[in-house]
């Protein structure tokens, strides 16, 4: 059984809720004996959605350094599947049959569907795609894969990597879902047009956009980051500001506190301490290519006779 350690990760206070219940759910999925229970299955698939950038994919990958058990990030938007191409049959399963091997050490894995929102269409590839995420869902073998690491008859490595799915994971499907979100973010009419709060997505509008068949595969309890106002971005530089260094610590905060509106109305998520960052390096690096080198008058003699020596320049 895995053994819960702490993250060293740096978890936003907008998103500590959600991380905590995330971490009771995982606890509960990961460390009991599900084939104790008889007749019915554990259901170990959730949904963690939220607007782009609020750190869907960093939070999944955190829960699995707080649970000791490995991370294994798929994306929608890379996903090939089984036979679509030669590339195909050697990429998107295969390569999470080869996780699975790799994590029964360990006694349990997260595995984190990304962009699940982009399974909306209804052309072909988006048909095979939700089924071998059924498939995943379920704990089911896709028909016709080959397991690459079977050293054993196939059909048995396939079961068992079924059973580990069935028994020891969890499957967290994230979305965006940036329809919703743009539109609850848009701005009241008025002469001072304001972004005010919504209340969280439901289920009901999930379904509007993704097949029911693909949602009900995943809990009905759902993990929402929320939309961040002006004070969740303030509270985040401020987070933020003792873990900069020395030399950009001053210029990150001023230019955090001073894009906070800016912040709000574009929506930049966790993303904006990134931007952030950069542009008090940026302007850190602009101030000392500014600064001209000064000579001191006592070395003068030196610089003229032999040229300027490197001790004797003093740059302010």
């Amino acid at each position: 059984m895995p053994e819960s350690k702490s993250t060293k990760t740096t978890i936003l206070p907008f998103q500590q809720p959600i991380f905590e219940r995330l971490c009771a759910v995982a606890r509960a999925s990961l460390y009991v004996d599900r084939k104790s229970i008889e007749g019915l299955k554990l259901r170990s698939c959730f949904l963690l959605i939220g607007p782009s950038g609020s750190g869907k994919t960093f939070l999944a990958s955190a829960l699995a350094s707080e649970m000791g058990v490995p991370f294994c990030p798929v994306s929608v938007s890379d996903w090939i599947v089984l036979g679509g191409t030669n590339r195909g049959s050697s990429t998107t399963w295969p390569s999470i049959l080869s996780f699975i091997h790799q994590s029964k050490s360990a006694g349990g894995a997260i595995i984190f569907i990304d962009e699940l929102d982009k399974c909306k269409d209804e052309s072909n590839w988006n048909s095979f795609l939700r089924s071998e995420i059924f498939s995943l869902c379920d704990a089911r073998m896709p028909f016709g894969i080959q397991d690459p690491e079977a050293d054993c008859d196939n059909e048995e490595s396939l079961e068992e990597a079924a059973d580990f799915l069935r028994h020891r994971t969890m499957i967290i499907g994230g979305a965006a879902f940036q329809g919703i979100w743009d539109t609850r973010s848009a701005p009241a009419m008025g002469f001072n047009p304001t972004h005010a709060q919504h209340a969280d997505p439901e289920l009901p509008e999930l379904v509007k956009v993704l097949p029911r068949e693909l949602i009900n595969r995943f809990s009905s309890s759902i993990f929402v980051l929320p939309q961040l106002s002006k004070d969740d971005y303030r509270i985040m530089v401020e987070t933020m500001v003792p873990k900069i260094p020395d030399l950009w610590r001053k210029r990150f905060h001023d230019l955090g506190m001073a894009g906070l509106d800016r912040a709000v109305a574009h929506q930049k998520g966790a993303r904006y301490l990134e931007e952030v960052l950069l542009s008090a390096i940026v302007e850190e690096r602009i101030f000392l290519t500014s600064i001209t080198p000064h000579v001191t008058a006592k070395n003068a003699h030196i610089e003229e006779a032999e040229g300027p020596e490197e001790d004797s320049i003093q740059i302010f």
